[in-house]
């Protein structure tokens, strides 16, 4: 038997497919912006990438799934802790590493069979990598503590919570917090008025959430990105843990009604028993945030604020323009008109944030002679809207997930060519 049955049907279909999209384009999304942030190839993210081909390999396929452990299952695992030299300083780094890709075929079944038909192939690698590199990452952590006795485990989540205090009290943090709080109650009471009135729910209803995070995420990068980096974390944990809720159905009279908000603004790419439209728009405008090797010091790299360009900005506008002048379609569904609405409002929001958030004509105007210059930087924001672009209009996968890692990949990764690129166009 296979496990097409259990993915998430696209269309009319009734069963899942696998298309190209899943197999050759999402498991690599993570290795490339990996690469691209720091120039050095993730040997782990790689074979994280090598495992989603090897589970498409043994339990996708319409020939059925295999059961156990064949050797193949254990191949990246060991080509990870072979080709990774650093590993060889560290047993708890080996060890870590060996079991984290190891792990990636069972976690992976287990939440495409657990939750059947709530994920397409693509987002499943995307989580399921997303999760191992988040636990590898955090396990990393403790390889410099002194001891592990639960003392001095609560003696560093104690100081840690101490400096978060710390950085609370000032002005500009509790400002910012208190925004965000009331955004976030006006966006609960956006969910209960339509529910209550029975409003119908639109492609416009749903971008007032984008709206909603462009506020709390562009103030929050520029003035405190750290306070932002561990809220952001909190509040999506706070998501799964309330989705999780709702979907366990253990405590009714708060699950009953969860589901009845949350189904009202769901659309056409929600399937199965999970309702994770939410979450994906936070996790997708916090993945720069989360992927950034650097440090946080102000100005922040235009490539921080990746999530919201593409998600809040091109994503919104896109679907807005698409909706309402949309003539020339595509095969996927999506409109030039939509395309080239959502790559000028994400260019336009590039000027605005590289010019401390004013735009005036004088502005613009500079924008478009560093253009025909040919200025490597400049060009490097139209090229890597372009990318966007085309990825939003090709690939057949949640948008909030695919297009942060396609632009941050873009922006980082396209000025290491583009030198050479500039000097071919002027010769």
């Amino acid at each position: 038997m296979t496990n097409l049955n259990h993915l998430r049907p696209r269309g009319k279909t009734k069963t899942g497919e696998i298309s190209l999209s899943d197999l050759l384009f999402c498991p690599v999304l993570f290795p490339i912006a990996l690469y691209a942030g720091t120039s050095t190839p993730s040997v782990l993210s790689s074979s994280l990438t090598l495992s989603s081909w090897i589970v498409y390999l043994l339990d996708y396929r319409s020939t059925g799934s295999q059961t156990g452990f064949p050797f193949s299952s254990f191949l990246p695992a060991w080509l990870c802790i072979a080709t990774s030299s650093d590993l060889t300083t560290s047993r708890f780094r080996l060890y870590l590493s060996f079991w984290t890709v190891l792990l990636y075929r069972p976690l992976f079944n287990k939440i495409i069979l657990k939750f059947s038909k709530s994920f397409t192939f693509g987002e499943g690698s995307i989580i399921v990598q997303g999760i191992l590199l988040a636990l590898h990452s955090s396990l990393l952590r403790l390889e410099g503590m002194d001891s592990y006795r639960t003392f001095h485990m609560a003696r560093k989540v104690a100081d840690w919570l101490k400096w978060f205090q710390d950085h609370c009290s000032n002005p500009t943090s509790m400002s910012l917090l208190t925004s965000w709080v009331a955004l976030s109650v006006l966006s609960v009471l956006v969910v209960i008025i339509y529910k209550v009135l029975d409003w119908r729910v639109t492609t416009a209803t749903r971008k007032i959430f984008h709206l909603s995070v462009i506020l709390v995420y562009l103030p929050g990068l520029k003035y405190d990105p750290a306070l932002l980096y561990y809220c952001s974390i909190g509040a999506t944990l706070v998501f799964i843990s309330l989705e999780l809720l709702r979907w366990s159905e253990k405590l009714p009279f708060l699950t009953n009604g969860l589901s009845a908000y949350l189904k009202h603004f769901t659309d056409e790419k929600e399937g199965g028993s999970l309702i994770l439209t939410n979450i994906y728009l936070l996790v997708g405008v916090s993945l720069p945030l989360w992927l950034w090797p650097g440090s946080w010091s102000s100005p922040v790299p235009l490539s921080l604020y990746t999530g919201i360009l593409s998600v809040g900005i091109y994503d919104a506008a896109a679907s807005l323009v698409g909706s309402r002048f949309g003539r020339l379609r595509f095969s996927s569904g999506k409109s030039l008109e939509g395309m080239i609405g959502g790559c000028l409002a994400a260019l336009i929001a590039i000027i605005a944030i590289q010019n401390d958030y004013q735009l005036t004509e004088d502005i613009i105007t500079q924008f478009g002679e560093e253009i025909l210059a040919l200025n490597p930087r400049h060009l490097t924001f139209v090229a890597a809207c372009l990318v966007t672009s085309v990825a939003e209009v090709m690939v057949d996968q949640v948008d909030n997930l695919i297009l942060p890692l396609v632009m941050y990949s873009a922006l980082l990764g396209i000025p290491k060519v583009m030198p050479t690129l500039i000097t071919k166009l002027s010769i």
